[in-house]
């Protein structure tokens, strides 16, 4: 065989230990070609810092996934409601008026209501105190309403 010959088979077929070269030339270049960058985090949702054009995806996203179904009521159910209101509004006008006179002026006492106890007391220096008692926990709240002024 010629030489052209010869050089044409060894392209085609190298021998192995030039194989181990070719292969380990090629894995050196690629090495030296890549580069490696440090990771950075880039959030997507925009309340975090993310692309407020993402904003609308995300908002379409949550309400596929949605499923609460608000309760929609009908114009009767709505004029029910509203009068259950209106009649409590007014059973509780009465109960205060009842319980503090007509006038509405808190008189110093103790009022027992079924879950609470009230209590009303006043110093006569223009300082009523109102302590409520939950009978059921025995929490205590108070409030202290100055009518005197500054």
């Amino acid at each position: 065989p010629t030489l052209f010959q010869r050089l044409t088979f060894l392209t085609c077929f190298p021998p192995p230990r030039f194989r181990h070269f070719l292969v380990a030339l090629c894995c050196l270049l690629c090495a030296i070609a890549t580069q490696a960058t440090e990771l950075v985090y880039v959030p997507i949702n925009p309340s975090f810092g993310g692309n407020p054009g993402n904003a609308p995806g995300l908002m379409n996203i949550a309400q596929a996934q949605n499923g609460f179904k608000a309760p929609v009521a009908s114009p009767l159910e709505s004029f029910n409601l509203s009068l259950q209101r209106a009649i409590l509004s007014r059973l509780t006008t009465q109960t205060l008026s009842t319980m503090f006179g007509a006038n509405t002026t808190l008189t110093e006492g103790n009022y027992d209501t079924s879950g609470y106890a009230i209590q009303v007391t006043d110093d006569h220096h223009g300082t009523l105190t109102i302590t409520t008692r939950d009978k059921t926990t025995g929490d205590l709240a108070s409030f202290v309403i100055n009518a005197a002024g500054p």
